[in-house]
């Protein structure tokens, strides 16, 4: 809970000094790439804590896994993270750092998970779909889970909309549990 609020104070803080200096849809993209890969390579957060690398080093291997040069302000802020021996919060900080970006952008967080990975036309149609459905502008992450089988489930600010095969299977099978306890 502590290092919650702690990474809360860090992302808030980070996001009104990106505000003041006009830098938010710049610094944007690149945390939202950050967290992409702080996913896939969970060991990176440990070769970060790793206390024989230099902080200098640490900032290093953040730039060269993003193949980006991190922006000044950015860098100086994971800097900040890392002198202070607290990257182990790093991950929550650029979640909430998300978080409050999109919220204070009106966009709503959609996560459509897919049996199969998509063609960039059908993934551009599916977005314009889901954002004319909504009304609203959408960030959508797409992740592939094959155990359900065919169809989709999308999941807009933690509301699911469930239209798999797994999911309907589940649906059925739940119906015919409950007729099989009510003709008891």
């Amino acid at each position: 809970m502590i290092s919650g609020s702690i990474a809360s104070r860090y992302a808030k803080g980070l996001f009104e000094f990106c505000q003041e200096k006009n830098e938010l849809d710049s610094i944007y993209p690149i945390i939202h790439h950050l967290l992409e890969i702080l996913l896939k390579e969970s060991k990176l957060l440990e070769v970060l804590e790793d206390i024989t690398l230099s902080p200098d080093e640490k900032i290093g291997l953040i730039e060269r896994v993003s193949g980006n040069t991190l922006p000044k302000t950015l860098k100086q802020f994971i800097g900040l993270i890392i002198k202070k021996n607290r990257a182990n919060i790093l991950f929550n900080v650029f979640l909430i750092f998300r978080r409050i970006y999109l919220n204070n952008k009106n966009i709503l967080d959609v996560e459509l998970l897919v049996a199969e990975v998509l063609s960039p036309s059908a993934l551009e149609r599916i977005k314009a779909k889901v954002a004319k459905t909504l009304n609203s502008e959408c960030e959508i992450d797409v992740k592939v889970k094959p155990e359900l089988m065919a169809g989709y489930t999308l999941i807009v600010n933690g509301k699911v909309f469930d239209s798999s095969i797994k999911g309907q299977l589940g649906s059925v099978k739940k119906i015919l549990l409950e007729k099989k306890f009510e003709n008891r």
